[in-house]
């Protein structure tokens, strides 16, 4: 039998491992980019961008889409890998065991 006092303090173990995590995922960062890095973006751990760096040679004013298409390409790689980043770190906690709601 299941004791209900325990599945509590379990609980409120778990989430309070989850919001340490959370915090440290604010000072992890990883990056993505496109057209062979002339457009980088940095995302932290928690999927926040936090910086954006586009070099002069990306900025063509005939062709303003391929400047929005590579922003587009480097964020959702940045993205992609704040996920796993963050993904990782919960399965760390939890042993491997898919939490719904935490990603």
């Amino acid at each position: 039998m299941f004791d209900p006092a325990m599945i509590q303090k379990l609980q409120k173990d778990l989430h309070k491992r989850i919001d340490r995590m959370k915090e440290e995922m604010k000072t992890k960062y990883v990056e993505g980019s496109a057209g062979g890095g002339v457009v980088t973006v940095v995302s932290n751990g928690n999927s926040e961008i936090t910086e954006v760096r586009i070099k002069a040679e990306a900025l063509d004013p005939d062709d303003p889409e391929m400047l929005q298409d590579l922003v587009l390409a480097a964020t959702n790689q940045a993205l992609e890998k704040a996920r796993k980043l963050n993904e990782d770190s919960v399965s760390e906690i939890t042993g491997g065991i898919k939490l719904p709601g935490f990603f």
